[in-house]
């Protein structure tokens, strides 16, 4: 970045953060404006999600998908910039990508849709400043004035899209809820969210022989469950169907497990009660590795000939419905997300304006609205950074 060129330069907005919502909104409006990212490469997040191969949306996307403070807050947004409308941007620039179970929608190269953001970004009078650190934000004679790691920059408007607390590896930092609060913004408490559970210390030496085994299961909290692949750690749980649990829940609540979903294990039991099995050989009859059935029937396991009523009934229970309260998260490190951020009632839900901060907007994972795990977090960074690009587009 020239600072000497940049002086005496008035942008119409610099955008701090070239992310996803960053980058998408620098793309979706044509203004002279400046795009900070401290990270010496844009888009981390997206060059690494969904296993490379990154999932930007799925089919099907409500406010349902999302929880926030306000639950209607994100319904203007989603419905003025569709996955639909995503998908015409791509085959627009003819990048291909599939569909794949439960709606979710893959590019085949997470580096094509990177490319994409910043191709539109460029097209569309975007500079793209990597490796310049946001250090300050102050607002001085109706301008934001931005003191960076290179200078310093004056622009009408500022777009605060930095990003979350989760992965700091890729970026992750509190710099834009820093400012924020700077000017006097509320929030809703930070958490990590789509991130592994931790169990309590009495159950991480029974389940910990297992880390690295997976299996189909579902797993609940509240009035929420969710069926998928369950993977053991050493100090826990992780896998989709945890991830999207992990959402919902909140410290001190009672998380269960049913390990072999769409089957009663009572009626299991029933059907080898006058053999030779134990609970153990009998659940492996229906599909349960030896070594997790192990560990779930701790020390009820015995033969089933012999086995009391309480006996069969905690037996199943532990199959079917086990109960625990995690000690926690597996944290921000290894979080997907954060959810929480700035108070929606702080945000214009059509402009994505700072309502008492004229000139100022705060889009995507800042903002008190996250989505379930399946390409639902990537169509908000495109829907709220499409909303503000309009709004922008308007002040000239």
């Amino acid at each position: 970045m020239d600072t000497n060129e940049l002086k005496n330069t008035v942008f119409h907005t610099v955008i701090i953060g070239a992310g996803a919502s960053g980058l998408f909104c620098a793309g979706s409006f044509n203004a002279r404006k400046i795009v900070l990212e401290a990270n010496t490469t844009p888009a981390l997040k997206v060059s690494v999600s969904g296993g490379g191969k990154c999932n930007f949306s799925n089919m099907s996307v409500s406010a349902d998908d999302y929880i926030s403070q306000n639950k209607h807050f994100c319904k203007n947004a989603l419905a003025a910039f569709t996955p639909a409308d995503f998908i015409s941007l791509l085959e627009q620039e003819h990048i291909p990508w599939e569909e794949r179970p439960n709606g979710q929608l893959f590019a085949k190269n997470a580096r094509d849709i990177v490319h994409f953001l910043l191709k539109r970004a460029r097209k569309n009078h975007s500079q793209i400043a990597l490796g310049v650190r946001a250090l300050c934000v102050k607002k001085e004679n109706g301008l934001f004035v931005i003191d960076t790691s290179s200078g310093q920059l004056r622009a009408q408007y500022l777009v605060l899209a930095s990003g979350g607390l989760s992965y700091p590896v890729l970026g992750g930092n509190s710099f834009g809820f820093k400012i924020a609060r700077q000017f006097g913004l509320s929030e809703i408490e930070e958490r990590p969210a789509l991130v592994g559970l931790t169990l309590p210390k009495e159950l991480r030496t029974r389940f910990g022989v297992l880390a690295g085994n997976s299996l189909p299961a579902r797993i609940g909290c509240g009035k929420r469950s969710f069926e998928g692949p369950i993977l053991f750690t050493h100090d826990g749980i992780s896998g989709p169907a945890v991830l999207q649990a992990s959402l919902f829940w909140m410290s001190g609540e009672t998380v269960w497990i049913d390990f072999l979903p769409g089957k009663k294990a009572s009626d299991i039991f029933a059907a080898y009660k006058n053999t030779d099995k134990t609970f153990c050989s009998a659940l492996m009859k229906e599909g349960l590795p030896k070594k997790i059935a192990k560990a779930v029937l701790g020390g009820l396991e015995r033969d089933l000939a012999n086995a009391s009523r309480a006996q069969l009934e905690a037996s199943s229970l532990a199959v079917n419905r086990f109960a625990f309260i995690p000690a926690g998260t597996a944290g921000l490190t290894k979080a997907e997300v954060t959810a929480g951020g700035i108070d929606t009632r702080e945000i214009n839900p059509s402009t994505f304006e700072v309502r008492r901060v004229p000139g100022l907007y705060i889009i995507g994972e800042l903002v008190d609205v996250t989505g379930r795990l399946g390409g639902f977090n990537l169509q908000w960074a495109w829907s709220s950074g499409f909303a503000a690009a309009k709004a922008l587009e308007k002040r000239f």
